[in-house]
């Protein structure tokens, strides 16, 4: 199985992990598992540390490449085919990283973990 990570979900899997649904602990702790995660994260979390409102997201930011690596997660880029369909999606929803994170799913045919509902209104497959 193959799953993209919504930045919530990484960083309670890094920081909270008891903040984490089962069914998403079972999948995050699955070995066969190939969890990606999308750059969009790294942008949304030092985006809103900055901004002051993801506190104690500090040594996430300045060691992502190494939480990813000791999360066993694969980075995802953004593409211009990803930020073609993000900005193209139907739907309300307006938050550009979870915009984006449907576009990356969608486009590579994976499936989000996450417990944000408003990704699965713009059509991309969840589980939390």
């Amino acid at each position: 199985m193959k799953v993209l990570i919504d930045t919530h979900v990484l960083l309670w899997a890094l920081m909270e992990p008891e903040r984490l649904s089962p069914a998403a602990t079972e999948i995050l702790s699955e070995p066969s598992t190939v969890l990606i995660v999308s750059s969009a994260s790294a942008w949304e979390i030092a985006t809103k540390h900055r901004l002051g409102r993801l506190d104690g997201a500090e040594p996430v930011v300045h060691g992502y490449h190494s939480f990813l690596e000791r999360l066993g997660a694969e980075e995802l880029p953004i593409r211009a085919d990803h930020a073609i369909l993000a900005g193209s999606l139907d739907g309300e929803h307006r938050d550009p990283f979870d915009r984006m994170l449907a576009a990356q799913a969608l486009i590579e045919m994976i499936t989000i973990v996450t417990g944000d509902d408003a990704i699965s209104s713009l059509g991309a497959p969840t589980v939390w």
